[in-house]
């Protein structure tokens, strides 16, 4: 099992960005709805209740992924019948948003299916995209990776797997500037599987 995740660093989507987002996902086979029942859940983070599924309407939650009134959301995608992969929306002070992925309690060969499709995801949005971070074994949970992405010295004390930034972050930052990274524009990549993640 997988103790992981995948951050995807975006401009904050409007609704036809969002339906692009999704449409790419179903296309690797990962779907807001649930596969059997065609159910899509948002998950509850508070105050009143906290990790309780809340069916909605698609074009709700849709609504509620613009970001536009609210500065995190978070639900359900489906890899299957059984698998879910918990997915979070966050807005920054700056405007921009982080998507999670998390790849937590689920198989190796679930995790890889998400995993491409994220993968693709962002190789579909390329323009939007300011950074992303893979890390199959949750090794860098504590890392601040939204100051890292803002471009601040923050101290990187493990490798994920793979780890896009835009180049003139890479220079800003203490360690990267002296890393060997892969240049595929608008990111620059590094860790273990920085030639697998970047551009297909």
């Amino acid at each position: 099992m997988s103790d992981g995740f995948y951050y995807w660093y975006s401009a904050q989507q409007d609704w036809e960005g969002l339906e692009q987002v999704l449409h790419a996902l179903e296309t690797s086979g990962v779907h807001l709805a649930h596969p059997a029942s065609r159910v899509v859940t948002a998950i509850t983070n508070g105050p009143d209740s906290w990790g309780q599924q809340l069916p909605m309407e698609r074009a709700a939650l849709i609504e509620l992924l613009t970001l536009t009134n609210s500065t995190e959301v978070n639900f359900q995608l489906w890899l299957n019948e059984q698998t879910d992969l918990f997915t979070r929306f966050r807005r920054l002070a700056d405007g921009r948003m982080v998507v999670e992925f998390g790849l937590d309690g689920i198989s190796r060969a679930e995790q890889d299916m998400a995993v491409q499709a994220v993968s693709h995801l962002i190789d579909t949005d390329r323009d939007s995209t300011w950074g992303m971070v893979l890390d199959r074994r949750g090794l860098t949970e504590e890392t601040d990776w939204d100051g890292v992405m803002l471009g601040q010295p923050v101290e990187i004390a493990e490798w994920p797997d793979a780890l896009g930034v835009r180049p003139e972050v890479a220079a800003r930052h203490p360690l990267l500037r002296r890393a060997q990274g892969v240049s595929r524009l608008p990111l620059v990549f590094f860790g273990e599987d920085a030639e697998a993640e970047a551009w297909h």
